[in-house]
């Protein structure tokens, strides 16, 4: 297994732990993880950039944000949120199959293919760089500042419609 297969898996089940998690802090907790573990893998890509803007702004501001949110919002007393009913993880038990039916028809459709990470040399010019060849790294990692900003957005319409 390479590092690359390793951090994927991991990243998946980080994942699956900070969206399945009843608890708002430890989803954020797992949001962090999630983040902390695609800065390493895009660091093994070769896009030392786009890894340390996630790691600084996603994986560092984004989770203050929202563990700061949620500490504000959530109620003093320990008993007063707890309305989750036990099995609750039951209703995504097939997950795992659909993932692996998944991976099967991806692996299916790219062969023998070998993923294309090429190394990716920066040029002298940083603009160069950031908007030649890492276009996509940077509007990827807009993408989820605007997702963690539109979560906090709706969790505080959430909580002003209680």
């Amino acid at each position: 297994m390479t590092p690359t297969t390793l951090l994927l898996l991991l990243v998946l089940v980080t994942g699956l732990y900070a969206v399945l998690s009843p608890s708002l802090i430890k989803a954020a907790i797992g949001l962090a993880a999630v983040s902390a573990l695609l800065t390493m893998l895009m660091f093994t890509m070769n896009s030392p950039l786009a890894a340390v803007f996630e790691l600084s702004v996603c994986a560092g501001l984004i989770t203050v944000v929202f563990v700061s949110v949620i500490s504000m919002t959530k109620p003093a007393a320990p008993g007063d949120g707890s309305d989750v009913e036990p099995n609750h993880y039951l209703k995504y038990a097939p997950l795992p199959i659909v993932g692996a039916l998944l991976c099967w028809a991806l692996g299916w459709y790219l062969g023998d293919a070998p993923a294309s990470t090429l190394a990716v040399t920066a040029g002298p010019d940083v603009r160069e760089a950031l908007w030649m060849l890492r276009r996509t790294d940077i509007f990827s990692q807009l993408a989820v500042l605007f997702v963690g900003v539109y979560g906090v957005i709706v969790l505080f319409k959430e909580l002003k419609h209680d």
